[in-house]
């Protein structure tokens, strides 16, 4: 899951958003036509964490992490939407404490064990939240020594922990009834969202963690299980040869490893790479980790190489391109990729070739990765995009 350092440092000289517009700019591949808006609109263009979306008891749950720019009117909400965009529930954090970081990465898991959904968020109030998912109330919430900008993971076995990292590097052991098992100190900065990864011949769950110059993997009693230098603003991991692997990026490196901590590759001279899916996009056996580079390129990068399978230039100006995402958008049981622009463009592309199929355009800057997810049940998954005045965008993609 991630927009970074790079746009925290572009957003504080963003001006404030004014009225959106529209464009539809479709392609010989097909087209992109909007389902529905949501009502959280911020007199700004500085949202970017992404919207998160499940399926819990039967209902579509959609969170949208809708924060604003600090002052006196700075409003920043926790909101769940319904399948048709709107507001089922929200919950403020202290407008003192709100800010563009206000409320981190959401995640939609059972963390207390009662078999129902929760949302956990990190806020600027250096303080995790567990809400039920249905109505919003809280089941717990925990201190942190820092803000939340990465969302947590929640580990099952051999009990229900939830991994939490702090933006200054504390990463948290939360037990399912929100007391701290244990403490762990990286010391550095961390940004990306923690994965669980299956490492051999450790019995116990693992979790993966990114820092501005390591990545680590730690047991779930919080010791370190290893440690390799690496910038990891950016983390994703996948499967490949039956293994899991890991990869990270950061200034302009992509590295890979093994989930043991072998290095299979790295990649250099990238210009602010961001990650995005690990998956076999273009079905050919060999899953690809998807890139986008700068504010103009998405890529495709094999697995077990590095090598580059296929870039495609989008031929824009802007300052750093969020990670594309993989899915199958036309239920056709095939995957397509889709990239945003920091310009507010949605683009479809062919996972085979990068060739574009559709685009959309709003007027308002884009800083998160888009979230796909069968909201309506129709066998095809919607494209959800979190704009920067923070309204989410959800589409629909109709091949030609």
């Amino acid at each position: 899951m991630r927009t970074r350092t790079a746009v925290a440092l572009v957003l504080v000289i963003l001006a404030l958003g004014g009225v959106a517009g529209y464009a539809f700019l479709s392609q010989s591949g097909g087209a992109l036509s909007v389902e529905w808006v949501s009502e959280t609109p911020r007199p700004n263009q500085v949202n970017h964490h992404p919207v998160t979306a499940v399926v819990s008891d039967g209902r579509v749950d959609i969170v949208a992490p809708v924060s604003s720019v600090a002052g006196k009117d700075a409003r920043c909400r926790v909101t769940m939407l319904n399948a048709n965009g709107s507001i089922r529930w929200q919950r403020a954090i202290d407008p003192d404490q709100c800010a563009i970081h206000g409320i981190g990465d959401a995640v939609i898991t059972d963390a207390t064990g009662d078999g129902n959904a929760d949302v956990l968020v990190p806020t600027t109030e250096n303080r995790l939240y567990v809400y039920n998912a249905t109505d919003g109330a809280t089941e717990w919430k925990q201190n942190l020594t820092s803000f939340g900008y990465a969302g947590p993971v929640v580990l099952e076995s051999p009990r229900r922990l939830i991994i939490q990292p702090d933006f200054q590097g504390m990463v948290f052991g939360i037990t399912a009834n929100g007391s701290v098992a244990w403490r762990h100190d990286l010391n550095e900065t961390v940004l990306a969202n923690p994965e669980q990864i299956d490492v051999p011949d450790i019995p116990e769950p693992t979790v993966v963690i990114g820092s501005s110059s390591n990545v680590t993997v730690l047991s779930a009693n919080g010791t370190v299980v290893w440690k390799r230098t690496a910038r990891a603003t950016w983390l994703a991991t996948g499967h490949s040869a039956g293994r899991d692997v890991v990869i990270t990026s950061g200034g302009s490196t992509i590295t890979a490893f093994t989930a043991n901590g072998t290095q299979l590759w790295q990649r250099e001279n990238w210009t602010r790479p961001s990650l995005g899916h690990v998956a076999d996009g273009d079905a050919d056996g060999t899953p690809e980790v998807y890139v986008g580079s700068g504010g103009d390129a998405v890529a495709a990068l094999n697995v077990t190489t590095g090598a580059t399978e296929w870039r495609t230039d989008l031929a824009i100006d802007a300052n750093m391109l969020p990670p594309p995402a993989v899915g199958d958008v036309d239920g056709d049981s095939a995957r397509e990729v889709v990239a945003v622009t920091n310009g507010g463009t949605v683009h479809v592309m062919n996972p085979n070739t990068g060739e574009i199929r559709a685009s959309y355009r709003r007027d308002v800057a884009v800083w998160a990765e888009p979230t796909l997810f069968d909201i309506d049940n129709d066998g095809s998954e919607e494209i959800l995009v979190m704009y920067g005045d923070g309204r989410v965008v959800a589409l629909s993609y109709h091949a030609s």
